[in-house]
């Protein structure tokens, strides 16, 4: 009976996730003290202790380490049941969208999202794990919300999370005004009020 050929080991070493930890953690804080600019694959290389092609195993190139970095950081809080209100639920993940846009990180990733074409892998990353991301969350507590009768029920709801992200993204990228928990409350009254 002839033997059976065993399976031909997997090419290279496995991915080690503490090491692509130490790399994100390396690229943020990049990010958060110099900028865009600052996030070189030299720079993450000498900061995380790793080579350069250690972290190209994981990423093509530099600004896709910080896109990741940021997305990691920026993870919305879990929509699931937690004993809290989903109208308290709401403004937590929202305010936790408007701390990641007011951070250092988040200013440089709008940027770099700004000057990327539409189609790029970057600007897709945000629009698809970020905004979209947010926007479902959002969407699952809103309809919550409603279902609890804790807010008037908008007449179109696609327009009413446009209309509570829009502004958001809008002064993210002109940089007219600050993004605040503050700006997030009142968005969220004037688009949702409370039922008394």
């Amino acid at each position: 009976m002839p033997r059976q050929a065993s399976p031909a080991p997997a090419r290279g070493r496995p991915r080690d996730p503490r090491i692509r930890s130490t790399i994100l953690a390396a690229a943020r804080a990049l990010l958060e003290h110099g900028g865009l600019t600052a996030v070189t694959i030299e720079g993450i290389a000498a900061k995380a202790g790793v080579s350069r092609p250690t972290i190209y195993r994981y990423w093509p190139n530099a600004p896709a380490v910080a896109m990741a970095a940021f997305l990691e950081a920026s993870a919305p809080p879990t929509s699931g049941s937690s004993g809290r209100s989903p109208l308290v639920a709401l403004k937590a993940q929202l305010h936790a969208v408007a701390d990641a846009f007011a951070a250092p990180t988040g200013r440089s990733v709008a940027a770099m999202v700004a000057a990327a074409q539409s189609e790029t892998e970057l600007a897709k990353a945000f629009r698809n794990e970020f905004i979209a991301r947010n926007r479902d969350t959002a969407r699952l507590l809103l309809e919550r919300c409603i279902a609890d009768r804790l807010v008037a029920a908008p007449a179109d709801l696609d327009l009413a999370l446009d209309l509570i992200f829009g502004p958001l993204f809008y002064r993210l990228l002109m940089g007219h005004a600050p993004i605040t928990r503050g700006f997030v409350d009142q968005l969220l009254q004037a688009v949702i009020p409370a039922r008394a």
